[in-house]
């Protein structure tokens, strides 16, 4: 962050403050009273489990040089009172962040700075971690932290920008109408990427229209002499590119009326290559057809910024991923990718055929639920399910009570291939470890709320334990 002064930074957010006229410069902002520095100014956010005032008299300790409380807490806590030379006071102590980022992006962060907002149904962090690995190798700058995408993240990610940041990369989230918009508006973005409209948080959306509808928000505040980057694969979002302000887009897809057109996806469990606009060759370091958008986008936007086609393909290919995000290890000599970090209909489907391509042994899909898809979720589940008969698979575990329910309909019509049903993830690891020394593949994926990643954790606990002899 660029250092600010506390007094201005009060009149950003509309914030009592009645201590004095010193010039105390703020260097860092925080939610966290665990990790607050000296020089940090904490914003005490009241919560489900914690309340961040509970916290006020430990972080000034500390050597923040404020704290920003809401004015009810304040009433109920009048002692408090007492250190006016501390206390930035506001009704909403949410809000007053949201406002703070958006009048640092407008009046303080330096005009070098590109930031760009990343959204989309799937592919949102591996994209935003691609373009950090891309960008990193000629520019200073930074990426969002894990998933700092909603209210509390993307404001605390446009306050964490520095001077000599080139660029800053902020992942914008949703499950409810209106976030997009609300975010983007925040952000004020140079650049604008849409990874992909999908069959995800469909309860709170309200179906594919829906979701198509709060993706694209983000086309109407890229700034106008900046860059949209768009997947037009699904046709939903087809009305909404002629709404964008920006007077330059690039359209990625695999189809010809693509501008920057995928062609000759393949893969194989520890990569993903592809071809652009059918003279560029470009591999990914993992598994997954659908990461063919996710490198294409970021070719893109790393050609915006002027970078060498042949510089982008190479820093592409030496891009690690992180746990969770079709990650693959090797336990006992057999790869497993480790995919648990979210899952919906279009990204099971992706890692079904990506298993489904590879060949001989035995592979083994475990699929945990898929959350948040509203009245269709059992109709997505049996869908699923009926994708792994379909690519060969040969054992499926099934973890949760939807998938549970779709694979007991689909036993009616098919005993192709062997299925075992857990009802949580504690239950999936004995029964997974079990399979271990018979399989040539193990592809785990399900929304994150299934935990799956205790099955992983069991799995890399095994890697160097030697082989049960059969």
């Amino acid at each position: 962050m660029i250092p600010w002064r506390l007094g201005d930074m009060a009149g950003a957010m509309g914030a009592r403050y009645d201590g004095p006229d010193r010039d105390y410069h703020v260097t860092a902002v925080t939610t966290d009273s665990r990790t607050s520095q000296p020089g940090d100014l904490f914003f005490a956010l009241p919560g489900e489990r914690f309340d961040g005032h509970d916290f006020v008299a430990d972080v000034l300790q500390q050597g923040a040089i404020a704290c920003v409380v809401q004015r009810e807490w304040l009433a109920r806590n009048p002692a408090h009172g007492e250190r006016a030379d501390a206390l930035l006071i506001v009704e909403d102590v949410v809000a007053a962040l949201g406002r703070l980022a958006k009048h640092y992006r407008e009046s303080v962060m330096s005009r070098a700075t590109v930031v760009v907002a990343i959204t989309g149904s799937n592919g949102k962090t591996t994209t935003k971690s691609l373009l950090d690995h891309v960008l990193s190798d000629s520019f200073p700058g930074r990426a969002a932290p894990r998933n700092f995408n909603n209210h509390l993240g993307v404001p605390l990610t446009l306050l964490s920008a520095e001077a000599d940041d080139r660029y800053l990369l902020v992942e914008i989230g949703s499950n409810a109408p209106g976030e997009v918009a609300s975010l983007s508006e925040i952000t004020s973005p140079s650049a604008g990427l849409i990874t992909s409209i999908g069959e995800a948080h469909l309860e709170g959306l309200g179906g594919m229209a829906g979701v198509a509808a709060e993706k694209a928000a983000l086309l109407r505040y890229v700034r106008k002499n900046g860059l949209s980057i768009v997947n037009i694969d699904r046709p939903e979002i087809e009305p909404y590119l002629a709404r964008a302000r920006t007077r330059k887009m690039v359209t990625v897809g695999h189809g010809s009326r693509a501008r920057l057109c995928i062609s000759n996806v393949r893969g194989d469990l520890a990569r993903t290559t592809f071809e652009l606009e059918g003279r560029f060759t470009v591999t990914v370091p993992m598994p997954g057809l659908h990461h063919a958008i996710n490198g294409a986008m970021t070719f893109a936007l790393a050609r915006w910024f002027g970078m060498a086609p042949d510089d982008i393909i190479s820093r592409i290919g030496s891009f690690s991923t992180s746990p969770g995000r079709t990650c693959r290890f090797d336990a006992r000599g057999v790869p497993v990718i480790d995919d648990t970090y979210n899952a919906n209909p279009a990204s099971m489907l992706s890692a079904i055929h990506a298993l489904g391509e590879a060949k001989g042994g035995r592979r083994v899909f475990v699929m945990g639920d898929m959350l948040e898809l509203g009245r269709d979720g059992r109709a997505w589940h049996r869908q699923v399910v009926e994708a792994t008969f379909e690519a060969g698979i040969e054992v499926l575990v099934g973890v949760g009570p939807a998938t549970a329910d779709a694979i007991r309909h689909a036993r009616i019509r098919s005993d192709r291939i062997r299925t075992i049903l857990c009802q949580d993830s504690s239950a999936a690891v004995a029964v997974v470890r079990g399979l271990l020394a018979q399989s040539s593949a193990i592809w785990i994926k399900g929304s994150r709320a299934m935990a799956l990643d205790q099955v992983v954790a069991s799995l890399r606990d095994s890697a160097d334990q030697p082989a049960a002899v059969a």
